[in-house]
């Protein structure tokens, strides 16, 4: 991404966002997994999306970018929140692979059985929605909170 739209990016972030510290939301979450258990899967997924959609329509509206401009500017307000670390790692076709390290939201979680990164999958979801004007599916196939190196989702536009 080229230094200007980075700035661009970080500056429409900075200017939206409140400040919360990363241990504050993965002791948050941790509790809402504890209190709710799997079954908020869904809720949450689509609690994600709705940010997701919002974060893509605020940057394509400020910046008037969109398409793969847009999913970069996914990545740098991703890393600008100091959610962890996003990397766009494969796409051909109508699937992408995206790799998140350093995510902020399963740190410090005991460890899980199964996936637990709905908002973040949902997120992911609701800023290739914006980005590709269809409909996506993102499933984490890999993660973290459960002890993996890293959390991996699977997004395939339909």
């Amino acid at each position: 991404m080229k230094n200007e739209m980075k700035e661009a990016v970080e500056k429409v972030i900075v200017d939206n966002s409140v400040l919360v510290d990363r241990e504050g939301i993965s002791n948050l979450y941790a509790s809402v997994l504890k209190i709710a258990g799997f079954g908020l899967g869904g809720i949450l997924y689509t609690a994600g999306k709705k940010a997701g959609n919002r974060g893509a329509m605020l940057l394509k509206d400020s910046l008037k970018i969109e398409g793969r401009d847009l999913i970069e500017a996914m990545v740098c307000a991703f890393e600008t929140g100091k959610w962890g670390k996003m990397e766009i790692e494969e796409c051909e076709g109508e699937e992408c692979k995206v790799k998140v390290t350093e995510n902020a939201l399963v740190k410090g979680l005991e460890e899980k059985k199964k996936p637990v990164c709905h908002p973040l999958a949902g997120y992911i979801a609701g800023f290739f929605e914006v980005a590709s004007g269809g409909k996506v599916q993102v499933k984490e196939e890999a993660c973290m909170g459960k002890g993996d190196p890293a959390c991996i989702f699977h997004v395939k536009v339909e």
